[in-house]
């Protein structure tokens, strides 16, 4: 994809990135930068060679949340006149963010935010899409649009429900207030804390290419068993895990796993 597009999907190896490409505005979403993510999601869904995708921001920050300025289209139409033309408009947009939102957290593939510094309101939102979330230990969070009279409507409130417990999300949502690494963490928003943005790029790479170092139909399919649990009732959820298992057995990869077990050496899977 192109550098000039608001939101970038690059590769390296088995590796895909969801960079937003704004540093000049720290991130902060418009319309526009929306669209491109949506379809760098679409891109990364569509890559065959990508087995992990980590979802980053350019520049000083990852994300500061919605662009307030008077040039901000989405922005504008949130404080425009109301009127019916207005409200079914407004409505149109959030549905087809809350679709691309939904999409990234569906994606076969595993995902990380690689956090640093600010990920406020709808920075929050896209990462609590991601299946793992990694911070720098300068890191600040919030979602801070009660206190601009609106409410998140990405799906930030279900999926952080999910993530923090009702008691932790009913606070962050309420308040309005921002806080830091060490309370994500506390609280299980983030999975670990480095002390740097340097230290945490480095891990975050390390551990998103243990990840595609598995048997990527595995990797895959625990996802999907994992995503469709959230949602079903145990009997279901059994009985999904168990047709899931046998979609990819036998496989090549199960026999290369094997292999490079008993000869103590890096497994070489191709997802056959």
């Amino acid at each position: 994809m192109s550098d000039d597009k608001l939101v970038t999907y690059t590769r390296e190896g088995f590796l895909g990135f969801i960079t937003l490409n704004r540093p000049d505005k720290r991130n902060a979403v418009t319309l526009a930068l929306w669209r491109d993510l949506d379809e760098a999601v679409q891109a990364a869904a569509e890559d065959p060679e990508a087995r992990v995708i980590l979802i980053q921001g350019s520049g000083k920050c990852f994300c500061a949340g919605i662009d307030l300025s008077p040039g901000n289209d989405l922005f504008a139409a949130m404080i425009g006149r109301p009127s019916a033309a207005q409200k079914v408009d407004l409505y149109g947009e959030i549905i087809k963010g809350q679709a691309f939102h939904t999409r990234l957290e569906n994606l076969s593939k595993p995902t990380m935010a690689v956090i640093h510094r600010h990920c406020l309101g709808v920075g929050l939102e896209l990462a609590v899409c991601a299946d793992i979330r990694l911070c720098s230990a300068d890191a600040v969070f919030a979602l801070p649009e009660v206190k601009l009279g609106v409410i998140m409507d990405m799906g930030g409130l279900q999926r952080l429900t999910r993530i923090v417990g009702r008691g932790h999300a009913r606070e962050i949502s309420f308040r309005g207030h921002r806080f830091d690494a060490a309370k994500a963490k506390a609280i299980n928003l983030v999975n670990e804390v480095y002390p740097d943005q340097e230290a945490l790029v480095r891990a975050a790479r390390e551990m998103a290419e243990e990840i595609a170092a598995n048997p990527p139909l595995a990797v895959q399919g625990a996802k999907q068993v994992l995503t469709f649990d959230e949602e079903a009732t145990l009997d279901e959820s059994l009985e999904y895990n168990a047709a899931r298992s046998c979609m990819i057995i036998p496989s090549a990869d199960i026999g290369e796993a094997v292999s490079a077990y008993l000869e103590k050496r890096p497994g070489k899977f191709k997802g056959a």
